[in-house]
This record gives structure tokens, C-alpha cells and sequence, in this order.
């Protein structure tokens, strides 16, 4: 969510269950509608300002609330404003098709409660259900996108066991998966436990072709075999396989004392980080960058200015 479009009063609006339920289900799925068509508001504002300043827009993933909580068990069809719903998709498909992927970059990342891979069956049930979700979102909002330039990046999230174990769970219930999925979905190197890019890129991208989301801090706390430029050049090319630019996260740690913890402000920039670390494979090749700082668009602001400021001393 944008912090300058928050200040000027645009939010995304929750539910949770224990509100849904203590009212008349005709009064609750009228506040879930109109706070759904709020969101999907903000979320069209929010891309507008995205696109204003060049940048891409990772959509929330909250925008229908309790949408996959099977107590509420509640869809489109049950809101009372679904023909204003559609409308609003309507408009942001309008908004959206003016652009290539390449112009706009927009994606999801499906919070870390969805485990493809757990031990558990019903989480795993519960992830196909969410990231079914998300593809669908994906798809109201966007034409042709069943691609890689719209990625749903999650994390593996499990770490006790066999990680070749762990692999074959995750892409036995990957063939489970709706085609919007598949063809989006996206693994991301995480800052402990198992899955470095070295993992991911041998057990998983080999098997299934599934791209790679480089994180730069991740790979920090948890470099497992490889080092950074050579993780950097190998996730590069397990999107450039599929004619996509990759969309990798950039951030830095240290907030309250904790190395993984994202900072407001960053000290170093994207392209510091490439001119330290770019190989012959990914020197002046594109490269998407979603920065994942606390102060999400005034840290980007920064960025900019610090990466201007290094251009103009160059």
C-alpha cells in the first residue's frame, strides 16, 4: 500500500470472521461487498500511481476478505454489489491492457501460510484454494497474463525434513494447480533453513522449469552453496528460459538489531548491487527489481535519488 496515497485517505479494508459472523449474513455480506469494491478502488489508484512514476505494483493479496475461509463460504456471486465489482474489474482491465508487461510490471505474493509442500493435507489444500485465488485475481485484472511477467512468488516455508522429500511433495501438488497458477507461479530463496538458490535451482527449477526470485538480503542471511554472483546468474536464468525478465527482490536488514528484518530506508541501491555483482550472462540484460522496504514508496524515492546522485558523480 502506498504511504503517500494512505495519507490521503485510500486503504485497504480487512474483515475478519469474528466481525462477519455477529452480524445477519445479509448485513455482513453487504459490508464485505463494499468494502471488496473499496479495495479493488484503491488498488486501481494505487496502480495509476505506480505507472505515473514508472515503477511496477505488487497487488495485495487481501483485497476480497474471507473469500477462502471455508466458514464464511462466501464468493462473488453471494455479494450483494457483484455486477459493481465486475464493473470495477472492468475498469482496471481497461487501465491495464494500454501496457505491455515490460511497461508495467504487476505481481502477487501470496502470504507465507501457503505451503504447497507441508506435511499437513488440509494447508495444502488450503494453498491450492488461495493461490486459485490469486490467478483468478490475476485474471480479472489483467488480459493475456497467464505468464511469468505476472508472477505469484511464494516460498517453499518448510524446512523440517528431507528437502528432496520436501521437492517431490511440492511438485506432486504443483500438477495439482489451476493452469492461472502454473503458469505464474514463482519460488523466492528464503533468509533460513532449507531453501537457498542452489536447492531451489536443483531440486525444483530442474524438475519443473519453475523460475527463481533472487532475494539479495535472503541470500545474505542463508547463501547455502553458491555465491552471490553465481546465484544471481543462475535465478537470471531460470526466468530468461521462459523470454522473461526476471523480477527479483531487492532490501537490506538490520532493523531492530535483526539482520532480517527489512529497514525503512536503504543505504545501497539496485544498480550498486549489479555493478558488484553482474556477470558476463547478466550485464546490461533487464532486470525487474521489487524493493521490499518499510517505507515502500518514499524508500523507492530514495533509491531513485541515490542512484541519480551515482550516475551524475560517475
Amino acid at each position: 500500500m502506498s504511504i503517500a496515497l494512505k495519507k490521503q485517505g485510500h486503504n485497504h479494508r480487512a474483515m475478519r470472521y469474528t466481525q462477519f459472523e455477529k452480524h445477519d449474513r445479509a448485513d455482513a455480506l453487504q459490508t464485505l461487498g463494499e468494502r471488496s469494491l473499496e479495495n479493488l478502488q484503491t488498488t486501481l489508484e494505487t496502480m495509476k500511481l505506480a505507472k505515473s512514476n514508472n515503477w511496477g505494483y505488487r497487488i495485495s493479496s487481501t483485497l476480497f476478505p474471507l473469500f477462502n475461509l471455508e466458514r464464511a463460504n462466501v464468493g462473488l456471486g453471494d455479494l450483494p454489489n457483484a455486477t459493481l465489482i465486475q464493473e470495477k474489474f472492468t475498469e482496471i482491465r481497461s487501465f491495464t491492457r494500454q501496457f505491455a508487461p515490460a511497461q508495467f510490471r504487476l505481481s502477487f505474493h501470496p502470504d507465507h501460510f501457503n505451503v504447497l509442500c507441508s506435511a499437513n493435507d488440509g494447508v495444502v489444500d488450503r494453498t491450492i484454494g488461495e493461490l486459485g485465488h490469486h490467478g483468478w485475481l490475476m485474471d480479472q485484472m489483467v488480459e493475456h497474463s497467464r505468464s511469468y511477467w505476472y508472477p505469484l512468488n511464494i516460498h517453499m516455508s518448510r524446512s523440517a525434513g528431507d528437502p528432496q522429500d520436501i521437492a517431490k511433495k511440492f511438485i506432486k501438488n504443483f500438477d495439482r494447480l489451476d493452469d492461472s497458477v502454473k503458469s505464474r507461479l514463482v519460488l523466492e530463496n528464503e533468509d533460513k533453513g532449507l531453501w537457498s538458490p542452489d536447492r531451489l535451482y536443483n531440486l525444483i527449477h530442474k524438475e519443473i522449469g519453475i523460475p527463481i526470485t533472487y532475494d539479495n538480503l535472503h541470500h545474505r542471511c542463508n547463501p547455502g552453496e553458491w555465491s552471490t554472483d553465481e546465484a544471481f546468474e543462475r535465478c537470471y536464468e531460470t526466468w530468461h528460459a521462459h523470454g522473461c525478465c526476471p523480477l527479483f527482490h531487492f532490501s537490506e536488514g538490520g532493523a531492530n538489531d535483526n539482520p532480517r528484518a527489512h529497514v525503512d530506508f536503504a543505504t545501497s541501491t539496485p544498480q550498486a548491487f549489479r555493478d558488484q555483482y553482474d556477470t558476463d550472462v547478466t550485464r546490461n540484460q533487464p532486470i525487474d527489481w521489487d524493493v521490499e522496504l518499510k517505507q515502500k514508496d518514499y524508500a523507492i524515492n530514495h533509491l531513485q535519488e541515490m542512484e541519480q546522485k551515482q550516475l551524475i558523480a560517475v
